[in-house]
């Protein structure tokens, strides 16, 4: 069987992101995945924004998929919509305000129909997909995987936990490393010259903020999982 992802998403409290904001937060998105098939997927995957504020996108190599759901995250928690701020309680408390963030569910299996809008296509990567995102409706998680092996499943369940409470806590600075450092393979020495700041400046955003050690042991054990 040659299996496929699916990553389906939507914005996480997008109706408390402003007019003015929203319309940025979804040309990042479609920025994002531009930039991750021309350099990750070889121009083969699709994409498509649907219902104003959710999103599918086809991932022709499955191993490829959890790489791709980290670097949208990482993408959207780059942008600070300013509806998103911080701001001041009635006792005078500052209250900070969630970053820009995405509900992302990974489907894998077989793809039975491969219409030209991810949105039409059918088959098993598709409906894990769905299994996977709306398992988390009723849930604080923002990260699933649905695969065809039970056993599989169980493993991911609670190691996407664990990756989507790292996640949470990255800041916008956190984020954009982590976004260079996935999408483009950029070592801390070419980080820290791209951000104009020292190299353990970066090691702090990369490795102590961002947990990327940890990260990258999820992405090569689930590669691991998929390539079977």
């Amino acid at each position: 069987m040659l299996l496929h992802a699916v990553v389906t998403g939507d914005l996480v409290k997008s109706r408390k992101i402003s007019a003015t904001d929203i319309q940025p937060v979804i040309e990042s998105l479609k920025k994002t995945f531009n930039i991750i098939n021309e350099n990750l997927l070889a121009g083969e995957g699709n994409f498509q924004i649907y219902r104003g504020d959710s999103f599918q996108a086809f991932v022709p190599k499955p191993e490829l998929a959890l790489s791709v759901a980290i670097i949208f995250r990482a993408g959207l928690r780059m942008y600070e919509p300013s509806s998103l701020s911080s701001a001041k309680s009635k006792n005078g408390k500052t209250i900070l305000h969630s970053y820009t963030d995405a509900r992302v569910g990974i489907g894998i299996g077989d793809v039975s129909y491969k219409a030209q809008k991810a949105t039409e296509s059918q088959g098993e990567a598709f409906v894990n997909s769905g299994k996977a995102f709306d398992g988390m409706i009723n849930r604080n998680d923002c990260l699933a995987i649905t695969t065809p092996w039970n056993e599989t499943n169980e493993e991911l369940d609670v190691t996407c936990k664990m990756a989507d409470a790292l996640i949470k806590k990255w800041t916008a600075s956190t984020a954009e490393a982590v976004y260079h450092h996935l999408l483009y393979g950029k070592n801390q020495k070419e980080l820290a010259a791209q951000f104009a700041i020292t190299q353990p400046g970066v090691h702090k955003r990369l490795m102590v903020y961002g947990n990327m050690d940890s990260m990258e042991a999820f992405i090569n054990r689930f590669q691991k999982l998929i390539i079977k």
